[in-house]
């Protein structure tokens, strides 16, 4: 009897035990050791920055403008030749800015493949010496070779639109690789000269303007503008180093008789800041137009090439 009774004691205290341990596990808060490990959780990934489609670029520039042609004032014609030691000595001996000013700078807003551009360019200079020689008898009716001067002020603005008709590299924005722009536009140009020559055995100077014992010949202010196609190649070397070809056409006798340019311009970064970044450029510009309005002792005509190397700093947002 005492047997029977102590194996049912036993049974009821597992049995109790068992309800325990029930309970314990129903409880809040409590879990196998499985569950307590944690869960494993994935890397949340940041967006990638949306990129605008706009860019604007925005380039101050000083341009070594050397000068080889001819200018006619009231009909009288002289060659102008300005190579590099001239216009050294020309920088030396000017009275800044009364005889030699010059400013210029270029702007750029880029939509996806479209893009609008415009440049400008302002020079004042008084060029004498061996840069400017008369042409003989149609000067003044009498033989003049030497101890001419012109004073030349002018101002260049270009606008255009481009649109990218080719690209190929890493993506189709052209920030690398390279691509082709068609572009299409105006060159407006305002001018005056003024074209003298010493006054020494003059037999006639019609009407010419003696002044200090010389013969001056100025003209008013004249000013056209030129229609322009053209192309332009963008060629990334690699990154932040950047290549600029362009060249155009103009002129058709709408303005001038023809107009043309060349561009040839090297871009590298030097810093980058949260919303610009800054590069420097170097590069040369060559720009030719063949002019003329009026005839006879009227008669304006500028027959120049403009060229030299270019230096600037861009800025683009």
């Amino acid at each position: 009897m005492g047997r029977i009774v102590g194996a049912s004691e036993r049974v009821r205290v597992l049995l109790r035990l068992s309800a325990v341990l029930t309970a314990v596990a129903g409880l809040p808060g409590t879990a196998l050791a499985t569950d307590l490990a944690p869960m494993p959780t994935k890397a949340i990934i940041a967006p990638a920055p949306i990129r605008s489609p706009w860019s604007v670029t925005v380039t101050p520039y000083a341009w070594t403008m050397l000068m080889n042609g001819s200018v006619t004032v009231k009909g009288r014609t002289a060659d102008i030749n300005v190579d590099y030691g001239e216009l050294w000595n020309l920088v030396k001996q000017s009275e800044i800015p009364k005889d030699l000013a010059a400013f210029m700078a270029s702007f750029e807003a880029r939509y996806d493949r479209f893009s609008i551009f415009s440049d400008i360019v302002y020079l004042k200079a008084t060029l004498n010496g061996d840069m400017v020689r008369g042409r003989g008898n149609n000067f003044v009716n009498a033989t003049l070779n030497a101890s001419a001067n012109f004073q030349d002020q002018m101002v260049i603005a270009e606008m255009a639109a481009t649109y990218q008709v080719a690209h190929w590299g890493s993506n189709a924005t052209a920030d690398s690789g390279t691509a082709i722009d068609v572009l299409g536009g105006t060159r407006y140009w305002w001018m005056q000269g003024k074209l003298s020559a010493t006054a020494t055995a003059v037999l006639n100077v019609g009407d010419l303007t003696l002044s200090g014992g010389r013969a001056i010949a100025k003209s008013p202010s004249v000013d056209w503008v030129d229609p322009l196609v053209g192309v332009r190649l963008r060629h990334q070397f690699a990154p932040g180093v950047n290549l600029t070809v362009s060249g155009d056409v103009g002129g058709f006798d709408v303005g001038s008789r023809l107009s043309w340019q060349a561009l040839a311009a090297l871009n590298y970064d030097f810093y980058k800041s949260k919303s610009v970044v800054w590069s420097g450029m170097a590069g040369y510009r060559a720009l030719y137009v063949d002019y003329s309005k009026g005839s006879g002792p009227t008669l304006f005509e500028y027959d120049m090439t403009l060229h030299g190397p270019i230096l600037g700093v861009t800025a683009r947002f």
